[in-house]
C-alpha cells in the first residue's frame, strides 16, 4: 500500500514538472511573438495638426512652412524644432510610390503634415509655397485644415487654388496659449518661406487684420529669389 501511495507521488511530480516546462515554453514564446513595447516605439501624442492637401493626380510640388514663436520655420528644410515636426514632405507624384516584394504600388495621395508635439505658446506663421508646378497643367486646388487636437477642435479649413512655380500663399496665423489652446486666429500678410530665424517675422500688432481668408503672395521679387534658392 505504502508503495503504491509512493509510485503515485512521484508520477504527479513528474507530470506537474512536465506541465511547468510547457507553461514556461508557452510564455516564452508569447514573449518572442508579441515583444515588450519600448517607450519609443509609443506614439507621440499631438497637440496641434496642420495638415496641407492637394490635387492626388498632379506632379506638382507643393510645400508649407510654419514658422513658431521661435527658431527657423519647419518646413522640407528644416523638419524639426523640437516641439514642431514635418511628418511628411510630399514631392508629389514622384513620391507616390513604393516597392513592396519587388512590386512597384502606386498611392495616389498628395499630402504634407506637420504637427505640434509640445506647448511653445506664442504666435504661429503658416505659409505654402509651390517649389514646383508643371506649366502645362491649369490651377492646382489645395486644402490646408489646422486641427486643435486636445481637445479636439477643427480651428479652420482654407481651399484655394495656385497658379504658377514660386508662388507663396499666406494663411491665416494663430496664437496658441500655454496650456496648448488656440485663442485666435489672424490674417497676415508676412511671409516666411525662406526666412532664416523668427526675428525675422515681425509680429506686431500692425501685421495682424481681422480677415481670415487667404492671400496670395504679390512679392514678386520674393517668389523670384525663392525660386533661385530652389534651383541651387
Amino acid at each position: 500500500m505504502s508503495n503504491r501511495y509512493g509510485s503515485n507521488l512521484s508520477f504527479n511530480d513528474v507530470l506537474f514538472n512536465v506541465l511547468l516546462g510547457f507553461v514556461v515554453l508557452f510564455v516564452l514564446a508569447l514573449l518572442l511573438i508579441n515583444p515588450i513595447t519600448k517607450k519609443s516605439d509609443i506614439p507621440a501624442k499631438a497637440e496641434i495638426l496642420i495638415t496641407l492637401e492637394w490635387d492626388d493626380m498632379v506632379s506638382d510640388d507643393i510645400d508649407i512652412w510654419v514658422q513658431g514663436p521661435t527658431g527657423a520655420p519647419i518646413s522640407f528644410q528644416n523638419k524639426t524644432n523640437g516641439v514642431m515636426h514635418l511628418d511628411r514632405d510630399d514631392l508629389g507624384r514622384t513620391s507616390d510610390y513604393m516597392w513592396i516584394d519587388g512590386e512597384r504600388i502606386v498611392i495616389t495621395l498628395n499630402r504634407e503634415v506637420v504637427s505640434m508635439r509640445g506647448i511653445m505658446p506664442g504666435d504661429y506663421y503658416i505659409n505654402i509655397h509651390v517649389y514646383n508646378k508643371n506649366s502645362q497643367t491649369g490651377p492646382t486646388k489645395y486644402t490646408l485644415t489646422l486641427l486643435d487636437v486636445n481637445p479636439y477642435r477643427e480651428v479652420y479649413v482654407m481651399q484655394g487654388e495656385l497658379e504658377k512655380r514660386g508662388d507663396i500663399v499666406r494663411l491665416p496665423g494663430f496664437t496658441l496659449d500655454k496650456e496648448g489652446v488656440v485663442t485666435d486666429v489672424w490674417s497676415s500678410d508676412k511671409i516666411v518661406v525662406g526666412v532664416k530665424n523668427r526675428g525675422a517675422v515681425s509680429d506686431s500688432l500692425m501685421d495682424r487684420q481681422s480677415s481670415t481668408q487667404p492671400m496670395v503672395g504679390s512679392d514678386e521679387m520674393v517668389r523670384q529669389q525663392t525660386a533661385q534658392e530652389d534651383d541651387i
